[in-house]
């Protein structure tokens, strides 16, 4: 009885680290994909794990978990919500906050094909990713607080890594995965031209609204929802993210079932050159043929 209490608060430190987020403000249409299957969110609902999530034109989308960290999404931005309140960021803006509102909290680490962030507690970020009209690079903007911001992949020169201080260095770029991060005391005027109107205002936590179906957590809208596309996912499937790979995650197996139907099978197969690991589910290797094993012949044995 003893372990008890130490029992239950592993297993509500685990509940915290695992915590999901929630569509809290939704002005524009928010799309999501689950599974094998699309949909478009409305506020209330909860995400799961590993749901890639989209939004367009030019209205407010802000996701919170339960640890108290806040993301908005700017214009046509796709984000995957992965393990521990990480974020793939495929393509977009997005603002952090990352507040620790408990001692288990998990840090919302974004990820982009090229660079890492990583907020210390009470820091606001913004981040691009290649977004449209902002070139192709990447870049972060520290608000307020301090991030961590690690190149990926190998890079020309130095420094891999980048500390940045809302009062010092508050500014990193990323131009090209082989480039070195470079950073600056202030965002530079094409970021803060491009940036999300929005995103100059202050993230604050909102009420969690109601649920659109009492069985809102972890479920599928009763209508709207179809199966994923080629389309919807093809930009993730020829992604450098590492879940594409990864064993827990592998996109090859997550969204293989749709390889039955006739039109997905068909856009797989005119883009196996750029899915390596689609080529064995589209081209499986022959069965081996065994030989028929000679039957033993009595003739042949000697006294």
């Amino acid at each position: 009885m003893r372990l008890a209490p130490l029992g239950l608060f592993a297993i509500a430190s685990y509940a915290n680290a695992q915590a999901d987020w929630t569509l809290v403000r939704a002005d524009t249409l928010v799309t999501a994909i689950h599974a094998t299957s699309v949909y478009s969110a409305q506020t209330g609902q909860r995400f799961s794990q590993d749901d890639i999530v989209e939004s367009s034109g030019n209205g407010v989308v802000q996701i919170q978990d339960e640890s108290g960290n806040i993301v908005a999404l700017g214009r046509d931005t796709r984000a995957m919500l992965t393990r521990d309140s990480h974020i793939a960021l495929l393509r977009g803006w997005l603002k952090v906050m990352h507040m620790c509102a408990n001692a288990a909290c998990a840090t919302p680490v974004i990820e982009t094909e090229r660079t890492r962030i990583t907020p210390a507690d009470r820091t606001a970020l913004v981040i691009a990713a290649t977004p449209e009209g902002y070139d192709s690079a990447d870049a972060v903007f520290c608000e307020s607080g301090s991030a961590q911001v690690h190149s990926l992949g190998k890079t020309r020169g130095k420094p891999l890594d980048v500390h940045l201080d809302a009062h010092q260095s508050a500014f990193a770029r990323h131009a090209g995965t082989v480039e070195p991060v470079s950073f600056a005391a202030s965002p530079e005027a094409a970021f803060v031209t491009a940036m999300p109107l929005t995103f100059r205002d202050a993230l604050r936590p909102l009420p969690v609204p109601t649920p659109p179906s009492p069985n809102a957590a972890h479920t599928l809208p009763a209508h709207g929802v179809r199966p994923v596309a080629f389309a919807d996912i093809a930009d993730w499937l020829g992604s450098s993210f590492a879940a594409r790979t990864d064993p827990t995650t592998r996109f090859s197996e997550r969204f293989r079932p749709r390889l039955s139907d006739t039109a997905f099978r068909r856009d797989v197969k005119q883009h196996i050159r750029a899915l390596p690991d689609w080529h064995v589910l589209i081209f499986p290797p022959p069965r081996p043929t065994l030989k028929p094993l000679a039957a033993y012949s009595s003739t042949t044995a000697r006294p």
